[in-house]
């Protein structure tokens, strides 16, 4: 009985661990791959990891995040947020949790969110086991100052990490699905 026991909490040990990576379809990897080699995407975020600090324990405790959200995982799914590279641009504008380490006061016409738009510095893809790797700099839309370096995992599943490392920020990051980049008429293309 105890063998019987312990193969079967090693069974589900297998299984659980098992499922922990997403499988891709041929389909998703080819997607994958044309989007990153295209550089024609978005990526639509549905969570911000932000830096877990003392101060956003404080705002979980007083209840000022979004329902099923905690101070190390937010919810972001409701807000207007987008991640777009086209061809030799990129355009982003996500919300941004956590504290602000040095210079100019948070702009309120953005939320105190981060955006950029334009022309990325020091490009670099490269393949990995599971996706693509995309780095590079760029300069921060409305605080000329903040200057932001961004590293994009994009996986052959069509699931994709945004790591935002800020000149005045705490580092976040993003989690969401990788899309077409929708065209004039709001399709995507």
């Amino acid at each position: 009985m105890r063998n019987y026991a312990l193969f079967l909490i090693a069974l589900l040990f297998m299984v659980g661990c098992a499922s922990n990576n997403p499988v891709a379809t041929q389909q998703q990897r080819e997607e994958a791959q044309t989007f990153v080699t295209t550089k024609s995407f978005k990526i639509d975020s549905e969570w911000a990891y932000p830096r877990v600090t003392s101060a956003m324990i404080s705002l979980q405790n007083a209840g000022l995040f979004p329902n099923n959200s905690t101070a190390s995982m937010i919810d972001i799914s409701a807000h207007d947020n987008y991640f777009i590279m086209d061809k030799d641009t990129v355009d982003a504008k996500l919300p941004y949790y956590g504290e602000r380490q040095f210079g100019a006061a948070y702009d309120r016409t953005n939320g105190g969110g981060i955006e950029f738009k334009g022309v990325p510095e020091d490009v670099v893809t490269t393949k990995t086991k599971n996706g693509y790797k995309i780095n590079f700099r760029i300069r921060g839309s409305n605080d000329r100052t903040e200057t932001y370096r961004v590293n994009i995992l994009v996986y052959d599943n069509l699931s994709a990490k945004i790591n935002i490392f800020s000149s005045h920020r705490l580092t976040i990051e993003y989690r969401g699905k990788v899309t077409d980049i929708p065209n004039e008429e709001g399709e995507e293309s």
